[in-house]
């Protein structure tokens, strides 16, 4: 077996992207040129929602491997709330607004796949309905 530099990666299509959010969260990406991701998120010392957003064709696989963390799903007019632990697993479909919450200590495993457009819009009206929902709370 041989290490393969970032380099070598690019030349198929692999890349790696990796950042600090506002928040405080570390996010650490392998990006393909076909769209797809894989996302290693370390969450930050004070827990709470990212942004809600909706993607029209991409999937969203949730892996928890340690704390937990609550989706928000917006269907219709109704919001409801799943909640996932350590070797939880949720896979979310294209063209449903949400938004996840992680507690302190979490690490999740985010897999994405389904286009190679960007595809993430905004869900502002999911994020309103949230601002005063506190998911420590809930579970």
């Amino acid at each position: 077996m041989r290490k393969l530099t970032d380099k070598q990666a690019l030349e198929f299509g692999i890349q790696p992207v990796h950042h600090q959010m506002d928040n405080g969260e570390l996010r650490f990406r392998l990006t393909r040129d076909t769209g797809s991701s894989y996302i290693l998120t370390l969450s930050a010392e004070q827990s709470g929602w990212q942004f809600s957003h909706v993607h029209h064709r991409k999937r969203e696989f949730y892996i928890v491997e340690q704390g937990w963390i609550v989706i928000a799903l917006r269907q219709s007019e109704q919001l409801t709330f799943r909640r996932l632990g350590p070797d939880d697993s949720f896979m979310l479909p294209p063209g449903l607004p949400h938004n996840v919450y992680l507690s302190e200590g979490t690490v999740l495993h985010t897999v994405k796949y389904g286009c190679s457009d960007p595809d993430w819009e905004a869900a502002p009206e999911l994020d309103e309905k949230l601002r005063t929902v506190s998911a420590s709370k809930l579970f």
